[in-house]
């Protein structure tokens, strides 16, 4: 696996099939918050508002990408689009192509803005911690 540098690099180095639904949920992420920012981190891209937001994962082996939001334990989940997976942090919701992500729009941009509104509004609930306490947040 290559080390990527940036995001458009990561995104120009998957299968040809995902790149445009890769290029389209980056620019909705982008665009969805003005001090939202991206980097590559743990060699994927992530997205930050405030503290770390979600970040993008390609599947290989069904060919979808997955948008997984890094508090996605403290999320509503109203529309029941995030699965856990058998993770205990991360909750994310999957698109197999460009028009699967446009029947879930709506709902991706309502888990998009609640995921932002609670690094907002929970300035001392921080990735990191719920990394090293598990998401309770308890030690």
């Amino acid at each position: 696996m290559p080390k990527y540098v940036n995001i458009d690099e990561y995104i120009e180095l998957q299968d040809v099939s995902l790149r445009l639904l890769l290029s389209h949920i980056h620019k909705t992420i982008m665009l969805a918050h003005e001090q939202m920012r991206e980097k590559i981190a743990w060699n994927l891209p992530f997205f930050q508002c405030g503290d770390y937001l979600c970040y993008l994962s390609v599947i290989k082996k069904t060919k979808a990408v997955e948008v997984c939001f890094v508090k996605g334990f403290h999320l509503s989940n109203e529309s029941g689009l995030l699965d856990a997976k058998d993770r205990k942090l991360i909750k994310g919701i999957s698109f197999k192509n460009l028009e699967d992500y446009e029947q879930k729009e709506e709902a991706f941009l309502e888990i998009l803005q609640e995921a932002i509104l609670l690094n907002e509004t929970q300035p001392d609930l921080k990735f990191y911690n719920m990394i090293v306490t598990g998401r309770t947040g308890k030690n």
